[in-house]
């Protein structure tokens, strides 16, 4: 497997997926994004693998969208949006919900926007105490429409989601355990660990009975946001267009607070 972002290693029927650009917080741009769409594929067909961890390198997880891309774009095309098509997006969440295999979100640090959204999507979730997590889609003047409104919504429910993505606000993992958005939080330094105990236990259980539950389950689930899902993901590339998320990349970048229209 051919990547340059994602860091794959197998061992012991386990594949760990890094997402490897600490430079940028893990932050996904379109090439990325690309290999990110791809990846399930890969280790769905590979017989090597049983189980899969999806984390970051060094002290983030993932802080979502790639805001230093972003604004080399808009100053090429103030018009041209992310550089992320509509079919990239749908692809990068049924991907992984199609995964059949268990999958495991070892979440090392922040995961923000859509690095919270792809961690949300995996099966069973392990936080470091110390990670915020949150879909501040909002605060660059988009919506949070590449899943991140959806499994929000479906996991918290419509007015707590609601709250969180129109204000863009980032909580603590104590309290994403306490809504219910993930299962356990540890210490920094136990969640590799924790989630290797537990892919572990899952290559000893019965494979077909473990694809066949998780299938069952996601299928709900896609059933659950898909209509949201899509009018969120219109929403998002139409604001995309507006001059607010041009404004909106460039105060983040700049660390002062927005000017929007």
């Amino acid at each position: 497997m051919d990547y340059k972002f994602l860091q794959i290693e197998i061992a012991d029927n386990v594949a760990t997926v890094t997402i490897n650009r600490p430079e940028v917080l893990n932050g996904l741009h379109p090439e990325a994004h690309a290999e990110m769409e791809r990846v399930w594929e890969d280790l769905g067909s590979n017989e090597q693998v049983k189980v899969a961890i999806l984390t970051g390198a060094g002290s983030a997880f993932s802080a979502g969208g790639d805001l230093k891309d972003m604004e080399c774009r808009l100053k090429r095309d103030p018009s041209g949006g992310s550089g992320i098509s509509a079919a990239s997006a749908r692809r990068i969440v049924y991907n992984l919900l199609d995964f059949e295999k268990p999958l495991i979100g070892a979440v090392n640090g922040h995961a923000i926007g859509l690095g919270a959204t792809l961690a949300l999507l995996t099966d069973i979730v392990i936080s470091s105490k110390e990670a915020k997590w949150g879909d501040p889609h909002i605060n660059i003047g988009l919506v949070p429409g590449d899943g991140g409104l959806a499994i929000w919504t479906v996991l918290i429910g419509p007015n707590k989601a609601k709250e969180m993505m129109m204000l863009g606000s980032t909580i603590s993992a104590e309290f994403a355990d306490q809504l219910g958005l993930i299962n356990h939080v540890v210490d920094d330094d136990q969640v590799m660990a924790t989630a290797s105990e537990i892919a572990l236990q899952l290559c000893d259980g019965p494979q077909v009975a473990l694809r066949g539950t998780k299938i069952s389950v996601n299928n709900w689930l896609k059933s659950q946001f898909a209509s949201l899902f899509e009018v969120s993901l219109a929403a998002e590339l139409e604001s995309m267009r507006h001059s607010d998320f041009s404004e909106g990349v460039n105060a983040a970048l700049e660390k002062r607070k927005p000017k929007f229209n």
